[in-house]
């Protein structure tokens, strides 16, 4: 038989054990609480671009001829570097948008080549298809304009970039590593596949029914 002693101990333990996990809960609730505040106010006032993606600048407007990209630098005082530092990781977001895009366009008419030519001759090469779209990117990127920027109330930097199809065609145009078949076929698949892209981002940044 216990002794009194031995039994209230026991109920001592299960009170302390069960207070420390009600305590824990409430810490995890107030740092959820906190983090949640944190990036209400981190966002407050922010333009759509920034909250919705990039493709929200243009809401409204027809938008089907510009690929974009959103980046942003924050946790330092100078507004130089938080500005240059911004519109690269801008950049590299648009660079991976249009790399994907023209090896889409590339591959679409690898798919309906039917020999001959500098893509006939390399129809079966993957890396030939990596190469050209990276160079055609790079290419690109020189035609990008800063859009908008915005500085939130804890100082982070936002860069809007974004190129268009006039920009991305005159590109193409000047990329030497291309025949005119080669560029013929990117040029007239890239309206396109600047409006498919424009199309799955709307449906991305369509604010979801609760």
């Amino acid at each position: 038989m216990k002794s009194s002693c031995s039994v209230l101990s026991s109920f001592g333990l299960v009170v302390v054990l069960a207070g420390g996990v009600w305590l824990s809960g409430c810490v995890r609730h107030q740092e959820t609480e906190t983090a949640g505040n944190a990036i209400a106010a981190e966002y407050a006032g922010a333009p759509d671009w920034v909250t919705r993606g990039c493709r929200a600048f243009w809401s409204g407007q027809d938008s089907t001829e510009k690929l974009c990209g959103v980046g942003s630098m924050g946790g330092t005082n100078n507004i130089g570097l938080a500005r240059t530092t911004a519109e690269g990781r801008a950049r590299t977001a648009l660079a991976r948008t249009l790399n994907t895009r023209v090896q889409a366009m590339l591959r679409d008419y690898q798919s309906t080549a039917t020999g001959g030519g500098q893509f006939g001759e390399a129809a079966s090469d993957d890396q030939w298809v990596e190469d050209i779209s990276r160079q055609v990117t790079d290419v690109s990127l020189t035609g990008t304009e800063v859009i908008d920027t915005w500085i939130s109330s804890s100082g982070t930097f936002y860069s809007l970039i974004a190129i268009d199809l006039a920009s991305f065609k005159d590109a193409v145009g000047k990329l030497d590593a291309l025949n005119e078949e080669v560029r013929a076929a990117l040029e007239a698949r890239a309206k396109q596949a600047f409006a498919e892209l424009d199309d799955a981002l709307d449906k991305e940044t369509q604010p979801q029914a609760q």
